[in-house]
């Protein structure tokens, strides 16, 4: 439960050292949103708890799977060898959470931070890219991972497990059967009906299948079947869903060879559902990026009217929409793929199209979502870094949001988007909406590397304005809520420390953002009315951020959290001398103000005797001036002597 006299972030003031407040874009809930429900469906970005229990229901064990379980039982780390998509992941997520029920399990990468980040964590499962890491770095990830009492799977092949020479053993998974796994996945999802599970293409599809084709073989039937229709029709588009519609495109590239055909193709399926003009102008924008002449200008493309028989398109609500499984993502990845030489034109289109005035919100988002698709994939994490910042410096929050959260946590660029949030943040000069947008970047990436997101944040409350310590607060509040609470309650401690070489200005930014963050999560109590903060650290460990809050400038709203403790103290005796004692030492800078409180506390029920106690303590120890501590001690003396006589009566 929480004290009802909790403090909305909304009512704070942040102003005092700056007075750029209302500067920048700040990213929509709506925006945010879509990102939290894209990243719960993509496990190459993002392995969350929902994950982890999806991929053990449905895991069919490879026939050497009680050996890998053994391995990380023995040695907590393995190198997992054998083919992509042969399911090594999936196994060892299955292991991790059969030697370990519940036990977080992330992805990772073991660069300095990140392995500060196992010590932080405690005892989680990690999963290793082998091929992104190097020797050293993979040690001191199990290094840490053992010390943490976690497990790690590397993921390679024979090729880096000499290149690596780790002291781990390695073995290599004997992929199950892809049409069992097709199948079970089916059962788990309630898909399993006659017209799939006994499906005899399925076994034709996957004769050389690995578990992962079978997975997305699997995850196509679902999706086609939500959507209803006839059966026959919906297994010729799974057919065609799982090829990758690949002859079809190929077969329509052939048919339709000029360029503005194929441009109008492109911009249909990366804008759709979209109108026809919208298809046309970033048509013409592509054409003109590709250096493609169009004779006849407007005249030479084809005819609004056919525009839909061209594209084999539907219409919905009159826009151009592909509603058959995957087909528009599949034209990019064609083009990708089959014209390399038309990758940098593509991604300089489609960095364009998100700065283009006329380009609308909406379709601003699924650009950023297919730029970074295509630049993760690859490994382009400079054109991801330069389009977020360029979009940031445009003021469009909302694109850099989805571009730098969709890529943050991915297997191959996610390291260097992590180095560059940092650099950004630690950086004063940085771009005021790009501020607020790392910050809100910061929440999907705590959730999988909590203290790296957490020491972005602090770089930005120490060199951010108003606005921008504002969005740390929310940011960290968000971490809190989402399971991060302890993580959180470190970091405002640490940030509201008179410590770090920065200057005094910068100091007292990071400091009151500590102490606001301190002042939400100390007002939340436990059902016997204690502080629920008070559960993970010891009562004088809050002196720093008490001393940040009271003597913030300007003046914070300390009054119901400090009363909430009060109250703790007069009702729950073995934490009574804590809490007064730490709220005297923090006190101290600011001694008036504190008695003030103490009073307008005790005041509540002013025949209350231990309240009373309580009230004097705080008052003497903070009164400065030793003749007036002495009237005060003595006025308290002749009180007690006076009272007493009438309550023993």
């Amino acid at each position: 439960m929480t004290a009802p006299w909790q403090q909305s972030f909304k009512d704070l003031d942040f102003s005092g050292d700056d007075a750029q407040n209302v500067v920048g874009n700040v990213v929509g809930g709506d925006v945010i949103q879509h990102v939290q429900k894209f990243m719960r469906g993509r496990p190459a970005l993002f392995l969350g708890p929902s994950e982890v229990v999806d991929r053990v229901n449905c895991h069919v064990p490879a026939p050497n799977h009680d050996l890998v379980v053994k391995a990380l039982e023995a040695d907590r780390a393995a190198l997992l060898g054998g083919p992509p998509g042969s399911g090594r992941e999936t196994a060892a997520i299955a292991a991790m959470s059969e030697l370990r029920p519940d036990i977080p399990i992330r992805r990772f990468a073991s660069d300095m931070e990140d392995s500060e980040e196992i010590r932080a964590a405690g005892p989680c499962g990690y999963l290793v890219r082998a091929a992104d890491e190097k020797s050293e770095g993979l040690v001191r990830c199990l290094d840490a991972a053992h010390a943490a009492g976690g497990y790690v799977a590397i993921i390679g092949d024979e090729d880096q497990r000499l290149r690596l020479n780790l002291p781990v053993p390695f073995i290599e998974v004997e992929p199950p059967d892809a049409v069992d796994v097709y199948r079970h996945r089916l059962t788990v999802r309630g898909y399993a009906g006659p017209g799939w599970a006994r499906w005899t293409q399925a076994r034709a599809l996957l004769e050389r299948a690995r578990p992962a084709g079978a997975r997305r073989l699997a995850d196509i039937v679902e999706d086609v079947t939500s959507r209803g229709g006839d059966l026959t029709a919906m297994q010729a588009e799974v057919v065609q869903a799982y090829r990758g519609w690949g002859q079809e495109l190929r077969q329509w590239f052939l048919t339709n060879p000029e360029p503005q055909d194929r441009a109008l193709m492109i911009s249909a399926a990366t804008l759709q559902p979209a109108t026809d003009i919208d298809v046309y102008a970033a048509a013409l924008a592509l054409a003109r990026q590709l250096r493609t002449e169009v004779n006849g200008s407007g005249l030479a493309w084809s005819p609004a009217a056919g525009l839909r028989d061209l594209l084999e398109a539907d219409s919905e609500d009159g826009r151009i929409v592909f509603r058959r499984h995957g087909f528009a993502r599949s034209v990019l990845r064609h083009v990708w793929d089959d014209y390399p030489l038309t990758r940098p034109d593509l991604m300089s289109w489609l960095s364009d199209l998100v700065l283009d005035a006329n380009t609308a919100s909406a379709q601003r988002t699924l650009i950023a979502e297919v730029f970074a698709d295509l630049a993760a994939a690859d490994g382009l994490y400079d054109r991801i870094l330069t389009a977020a910042q360029s979009w940031a410096e445009a003021e469009l929050s909302g694109p850099a949001y989805i571009l730098l959260s969709q890529t943050c946590l991915h297997s191959r660029v996610g390291g260097k988007i992590r180095r560059g949030l940092y650099d950004w943040a630690y950086k004063a000069r940085t771009d005021q909406t790009l501020k607020l947008t790392i910050a809100r970047v910061c929440e999907p990436l705590g959730q999988a590397y909590p203290s790296i997101a957490l020491t972005r944040l602090k770089h930005l409350a120490t060199h951010g304005n108003g606005q921008v310590r504002q969005e740390v607060v929310g940011a960290a509040r968000s971490l809190a809520q989402a399971g991060q609470r302890r993580a959180v309650i470190d970091a405002a401690l640490d940030w509201s420390g008179e410590h770090g070489r920065v200057s005094v200005a910068a100091r007292r930014r990071r400091m009151r953002t500590g102490a606001i963050i301190f002042l939400d999560l100390a007002a939340d109590v436990t059902q016997a009315g204690v502080p629920e903060i008070l559960v993970h650290r010891p009562v004088h460990e809050f002196a720093p951020a008490w001393g940040a809050a009271l003597s913030a400038d300007p003046v914070l709203d300390v009054g119901g959290v400090f009363g909430l403790w009060l109250d703790t103290a007069l009702h729950h005796a073995h934490v009574r001398s804590e809490i007064v004692r730490v709220l005297i030492d923090a006190g101290r800078p600011v001694p008036d103000r504190v008695i003030d409180l103490a009073r307008h506390w005790a005041a509540a029920d002013p025949g209350d005797r231990t309240r009373r106690r309580i009230r004097d303590e705080i008052v003497v120890a903070l009164t400065q001036t030793w003749w007036l501590r002495l009237l005060r001690i003595l006025m308290i003396w002749a009180r007690d002597r006076v009272t007493a006589p009438r309550r023993a009566s």
